[in-house]
């Protein structure tokens, strides 16, 4: 089904006009779609534009820390697109009540899991040196705490209740959520991290290089923990690539260290909670796009579970490399 048209032609020429982008040569269209915002291509006579059609309103606080961090990223040689302020500074743009931001444009492939883990390891070690220190905020729990075992039953029941067509396989993931919240532990040291290093956010780019998307969600973590993060989503049950991204983290100066099962506690905390958002944001859905998309958010964690079987596979790996 075609993605819902958000913002009119006109609020994006004129967000296009407070971000100095330029005379827009091209119609406008949606490229991209994620849980924080739709993704518009802007072309005008200065080149291609990724204006972000924000779903949730921010102010100039809340991404203050992102801007900083992707343009030092960049700045460090990170192919990333680059924020693009307005001649005032600001990262924000609001024309008639819809907010914007803008990057410039990057061409991407579509997510893959089979990249080069030598190429990843040696990103994240990019990511992690000469750490920038971070300061704790209200949306830490996200990839530190695990979904308290009430919110999943009564997520479980009322999925059961309108008959969804996951409510059998999200009932059957609860029990595997919560026996492995006893795994979950304090992140320790902590600074400004990406957060968000999943294959949507890992991509190749046209010409063959690696490039992290979707800064949004950046913020305090340990690198350990981020580190587990990509080598889930590439490795998984594969021990041969995880050694191969662990050694090359190492070897470029990454600074965590996987030693514990506890050094998944991002990776647990992110699945768990990407599954109960899942579940809930079906129930609340007016159309069957949405249902559609939070239905295929939740099997993504169904078809590839996290257990202490995996994450022992991959600490050994790791141990082994």
């Amino acid at each position: 089904m075609a993605e819902p048209i958000g913002a009119s032609s006109g609020q994006l020429l004129a967000a296009a006009e407070a971000f100095g982008l330029g005379a827009v040569t091209a119609e406008p269209f949606v490229a991209a779609r994620g849980h924080q915002g739709r993704v518009w291509r802007l072309t005008t006579h200065r080149g291609s534009y990724a204006v972000k059609e924000l779903l949730i309103r921010l102010t100039e606080d809340d991404v203050r820390v992102d801007v900083a961090l992707q343009s030092t990223m960049v700045g460090r040689g990170v192919y990333a697109p680059r924020p693009v302020l307005t001649g005032s500074g600001a990262a924000l743009v609001t024309v008639d009540g819809a907010q914007f931001r803008a990057y410039t444009w990057m061409d991407l492939a579509e997510p893959r899991r089979d990249l080069d883990p030598r190429a990843i390891g040696r990103l994240v070690a990019t990511l992690h040196r000469d750490p920038i220190p971070a300061q704790p905020s209200a949306g830490d729990a996200w990839y530190t705490e695990p979904v308290p075992a009430h919110h999943w039953a009564e997520a479980a029941a009322q999925l059961a209740a309108v008959n969804a067509p996951f409510a059998a396989e999200f009932a059957a993931s609860v029990e595997a959520f919560v026996d492995l919240q006893d795994l979950f532990r304090r992140p320790d040291p902590t600074q400004l991290c990406h957060r968000d290093l999943w294959a949507d956010n890992l991509r190749l780019t046209g010409d063959g290089g690696l490039c992290v998307i979707d800064w949004d969600n950046c913020g305090r973590a340990e690198p350990a923990q981020e580190l587990a993060v990509p080598l889930v989503e590439f490795c998984y049950d594969d021990g041969d690539r995880a050694a191969l991204m662990y050694r090359a983290y190492r070897r470029a100066g990454g600074p965590g260290r996987l030693t514990d099962p506890g050094d998944f506690t991002m990776v647990l905390a992110q699945l768990g909670h990407f599954a109960v958002t899942a579940a809930r944001e079906w129930l609340q859905a007016g159309d069957q796009t949405s249902k559609a998309r939070a239905e295929a958010w939740f099997r993504e964690g169904w078809e590839q579970p996290l257990g202490r079987p995996q994450i022992h596979h991959l600490l050994d790996a790791v141990r082994g490399s």
